[in-house]
C-alpha cells in the first residue's frame, strides 16, 4: 500500500509538471488587445394589429389614410451601444386581409422629430380576405447605422390606398431588430 501511495504522488507530480508548463508556454499575454467579442441581440421594435373598428370615423372616401404606431429606440440611446454597434437587421412581419393596397412606412427619428433613416415596403393584399403574409428584411449598411446612431423613436405607418372603397379586414404588424455590437479594446 505504501508503494502504491509513492508511486501515486510521483505520477501526480509529475504530470502537474507537465500540465503546468506545456500550457503556460506557449501563451503570448500581449495579445489580449486583440480578443475581439461580438453579441447578436434581437429587440422587439413595433406590434399591432389594426382591423375594420378602427376605421368607423375616418372619411374612406379620401384616397389615403395613414396609421401610425410610434416606439421608443431605448437601445440607441446609450453610448457604448453606438459606439460597439456594428450591423442591424429589421425584421417585419405582416398579416393582412384588407383588399386594399397598402405601404409600410418606417422612419427612425432624431430628438428634434426630424427623420434620419425611412424605410418602405408594399404589403401584400388580400383579394378575397384571406391571410396575406408579408415578410420583409433590410440590413442596413454602415452609412444608414450612422443615420440612426442617434434616433430615439421609430414612427411606423401603414398607408392605405382606399380609391373610395369602404374598409373591411385585419392587419398585424410585428417588428424586429436585429443587432450585433462588437466589443473589442476591453
Amino acid at each position: 500500500m505504501k508503494y502504491l501511495q509513492q508511486y501515486l504522488s510521483i505520477v501526480v507530480l509529475i504530470t502537474s509538471c507537465f500540465i503546468s508548463t506545456s500550457c503556460v508556454n506557449d501563451v503570448d499575454f500581449d495579445q489580449t488587445q486583440d480578443v475581439v467579442f461580438n453579441q447578436t441581440v434581437d429587440a422587439s421594435l413595433i406590434f399591432f394589429t389594426i382591423d375594420t373598428s378602427d376605421f368607423e370615423n375616418v372619411n374612406t372616401e379620401e384616397a389615403v389614410v395613414t396609421v401610425r404606431d410610434t416606439t421608443r429606440l431605448e437601445f440607441l440611446n446609450d453610448d457604448f451601444i453606438r459606439e460597439n454597434l456594428i450591423e442591424v437587421t429589421l425584421d417585419f412581419q405582416v398579416d393582412n386581409t384588407f383588399g386594399q393596397s397598402l405601404v409600410n412606412r418606417a422612419a427612425f427619428l432624431n430628438n428634434a422629430g426630424q427623420e434620419q433613416l425611412v424605410i418602405e415596403f408594399d404589403i401584400i393584399s388580400s383579394p378575397d380576405g384571406s391571410v396575406q403574409q408579408t415578410l420583409y428584411t433590410q440590413v442596413l449598411s454602415q452609412e444608414d447605422i450612422e443615420a440612426i446612431s442617434n434616433s430615439i423613436q421609430l414612427a411606423n405607418e401603414v398607408v392605405v390606398t382606399t380609391n373610395g372603397a369602404s374598409l373591411n379586414g385585419e392587419l398585424s404588424l410585428q417588428s424586429k431588430a436585429i443587432y450585433t455590437l462588437e466589443f473589442s479594446d476591453l
